[in-house]
This record gives C-alpha cells, sequence and structure tokens, in this order.
C-alpha cells in the first residue's frame, strides 16, 4: 500500500511540473499583449535623410509624405496608438503604389515600394487581432522601419545615379563640341593656306 501511495504521488509530482513546465513554454511561445501603456518600436530610429532633389519630387507624390511620418510615428506608439497608426500608414502605402510618378517608376523604387505596402499590411493585421504576441510586433515594426529606410535610400541612390549620369553625358558633350572647335580651327586654318598660295 505504501509502495503505491508512493508510486501515485510521484506520478501526480510528475504531471503537475510537467504542466507547470507546459504552460511556461506556452507563456514563453505566444507572450501576449497585456499592458496599454507598453510603447513598441524604436523611439531612437534615424531614418536616412531625403536628399534636396528627391525631396522636390517626393513633395508632389501624393500622400509621400504622410507616409514617411506615419513609418516614423509608428516608433513609440502603445498598441492604441499603433491601431490607428497602421490603417493611415496601410492606406498611404496603398497611395503611393498607385501615384508613383513616371520620374521615379523603376524596378529598383517600384519593389521597395511593394515591400513598403506589404509590412504595412502584414502590421495593421497584427495589431488587430485579439490575441498579440509582443515579440512578434516588435519584429513586424522593425520589419516596416528596414521596408522605409530601403526606400528612402532607393530614392536618394537613382537621384545620385541620375546625377553621375547626367555629368557624364555633359562631358561627353563637352568633349565632342571641344573637338568640333578643333576641327574647325583646322579647317579654316588649311584655307587661309590655300588662300596663301
Amino acid at each position: 500500500m505504501n509502495q503505491s501511495l508512493s508510486s501515485f504521488l510521484a506520478v501526480l509530482v510528475a504531471l503537475i511540473l510537467f504542466s507547470c513546465g507546459d504552460e511556461k513554454k506556452q507563456n514563453e511561445v505566444s507572450n501576449p499583449i497585456e499592458e496599454t501603456n507598453t510603447v513598441y518600436g524604436n523611439k531612437n530610429i534615424s531614418f536616412p535623410q531625403l536628399s534636396e532633389k528627391v525631396r522636390s519630387y517626393t513633395s508632389q507624390w501624393g500622400a509621400f509624405e504622410d507616409f514617411e511620418a506615419e513609418a516614423k510615428a509608428i516608433n513609440g506608439a502603445t498598441l492604441e496608438e499603433l491601431k490607428n497608426r497602421t490603417e493611415r500608414l496601410m492606406s498611404f502605402t496603398d497611395s503611393i503604389v498607385k501615384k508613383l510618378p513616371d520620374t521615379l517608376a523603376v524596378q529598383s523604387i517600384q519593389s521597395r515600394v511593394m515591400v513598403a505596402q506589404t509590412r504595412a499590411h502584414l502590421l495593421d493585421q497584427l495589431v488587430h487581432r485579439t490575441r498579440i504576441d509582443s515579440v512578434r510586433l516588435q519584429n513586424y515594426i522593425d520589419e516596416m522601419n528596414i521596408a522605409a529606410s530601403n526606400l528612402f535610400i532607393q530614392l536618394n541612390d537613382k537621384f545620385k545615379k541620375d546625377a553621375i549620369d547626367q555629368q557624364r553625358i555633359d562631358t561627353e558633350k563637352k568633349e565632342i563640341e571641344k573637338q568640333k572647335r578643333k576641327r574647325d580651327s583646322i579647317f579654316q586654318q588649311e584655307i587661309k593656306d590655300k588662300n596663301k598660295e
């Protein structure tokens, strides 16, 4: 009897320990958000600065400046603020996809805009769930930050490349003009020499 009671207690203790360990594991995996005043994202994030040339184009690109503001504002926001901000962010990314200016409609920029749009939609879906994993939420915000940064970098790079290309074209034109003047000068000199004969 004593041995069966010991066996029973051993099994009971093992079950309790197993279930406690399993509950702890579930909490670690799901890590649901319970606090409403917790802030997410990175308050100190620094996005790439857009050049003045880029700004002259993006200021005419409907909703781009709003997208930029919301992409920055999701950092340091509470869950309730994120619910509103991600809805606006999603709307602005949809708008910049539709209103991409022809000047900026190159593959590298189009793909960065599409990635930003996808990230905004995923983030918005996550913050509107009933149970939210805080680690996953932080990762989604980080991925949105990366998508926005990559778009800003690509915009700057496009205008840098355009400036280099334009400089090369200008240099080639100047060289052609210089060679033409030299040929004209030689031709004029030959005419003078013939007239002297």
